[in-house]
């Protein structure tokens, strides 16, 4: 009875997460995590226990590559624990795993169920190709099996680091298809939308980022903060998340900024096309918008998308006042200078080099009293004059 309870308590964790578009969810929204058995609450043991075992339905010739799967888990869990060992260096985090080897998983004659809390966590490789899952409950250490066979490929490494993710703590951030309602604009339900290792692997490709994504490595320190220096469940910590109570998470404040920002050019793209809701023209605290941030990072392709789009203010200035062609500017990135449209020019800019200053007050003063003087006549009455001289001072700068 309290392992058929634990499994309940398992699919409601693994299937409350509720879309979030951008942003990281701990299980149970943050409201349970107290009495999980998962790994961040682990995080400085001096070492993790770790059973490995194979599915009854694995061949001897799917059993010859234990070395290697054991470096995938370690390097799987390496990588989710990296974040906190550069939050903070001065407390060690666990780096050293032991493993050992169990017996058959056979899915049809559940057994041995009270030796499971002498490990850590329990890694399950089956060779049937299926969805792969994480079993968290408040009885047992996470168990997780992997239905990708037992060859070591970028789907097995990416499913491995998913289900990693569920027992250190954290939900999926986007919903699976079918199962809820899309949240925003956005069509694409699972898999890479968001760039986030967490938003759910039904639909890997290969192209998501790997091994975590920024949302990833800012959930797992969120987690931490959470559970070793008291931060409120409703207190997302960085600056550009906000929390939002359904789903119970924190997303980022500017889902496109965010994107450009941190990710692989593939999930802005994929937000312009795929969300018609979405404000192409925020600005955050700095004033920059994702389209500064397209121009700063050299994302050609996403600064061609973003120009091309209908409500796209391209001259909008941060808060140093600059714009992104400002910035273009700077740094001399002649493949984004010229996807900009030629501005218009200011009739006080009399030499057109883009600047109104002494210059083209010059070249009104040489022009002075003669008629039909072209664009030394500013106000554009025939004649070149007095009034064109103060319409020029006074647009210096």
């Amino acid at each position: 009875m309290r392992y058929i309870f634990s499994l309940l308590l398992v699919v409601c964790l693994l299937f409350s997460a509720m879309p979030v578009g951008d942003g990281f969810i701990a299980l149970s929204g943050g409201l349970q995590l107290e009495g999980l058995v998962i790994l961040i609450n682990e995080v400085h043991k001096p070492q993790w226990k770790i059973a490995y075992r194979y599915g009854v339905d694995c061949q001897p010739e799917d059993r010859q590559n234990d070395e290697a799967l054991k470096d995938a888990i370690s390097a799987s869990l390496r990588t989710w624990l990296e974040p906190l060992k550069e939050l903070n260096p001065d407390r060690p985090i666990v780096d050293k795993f032991i493993y050992e080897l169990q017996a058959d998983y056979d899915p049809n004659t559940p057994k041995e169920l009270e030796g499971r809390r002498a490990v850590d966590l329990r890694v399950t490789f089956i060779c049937t190709q299926a969805g792969s899952e994480a079993l968290v409950g408040r009885l047992y250490s996470p168990d997780l099996l992997i239905r990708t066979g037992t060859k070591v490929t970028p789907n097995l490494r990416y499913y491995l680091v998913h289900e990693l993710g569920h027992a250190i703590g954290l939900a999926d951030t986007y919903e699976r298809p079918g199962f809820m309602r899309s949240r925003g604009g956005l069509h694409r339900t699972s898999g890479n939308q968001p760039a986030s290792v967490m938003a759910g692997a039904d639909n890997f490709d290969g192209s998501l980022p790997f091994p975590i994504s920024e949302d990833d490595k800012r959930g797992i320190v969120w987690l931490y903060k959470y559970f070793y220096e008291d931060l409120a469940s409703d207190d997302c910590f960085f600056a550009d998340y906000v929390f939002e109570e359904e789903p119970r998470g924190c997303i980022a404040k500017h889902p496109l900024i965010f994107e450009t920002k941190h990710n692989h050019p593939h999930y802005a793209l994929e937000l312009l096309e795929q969300d018609p809701t979405i404000d192409v023209n925020a600005q955050d605290v700095g004033g920059m918008t994702a389209l500064h941030y397209a121009v700063m990072y050299e994302k050609e392709e996403v600064v061609k998308a973003l120009l091309a789009h209908e409500d796209i203010k391209y001259s909008l200035k941060s808060k140093e006042g600059q714009t992104p062609l400002d910035i273009a500017l700077a740094t001399n990135n002649t493949a984004i200078i010229e996807m900009f449209p030629e501005p218009p020019r200011r009739k006080e800019d009399v030499n057109g080099d883009g600047e109104v200053n002494i210059l083209d007050l010059v070249a009104v003063a040489a022009k002075f009293g003669e008629k039909d003087a072209g664009n030394a006549d500013v106000n554009g009455d025939g004649t070149v004059d007095i009034r064109d001289l103060v319409l020029v001072a006074g647009a210096f700068g």
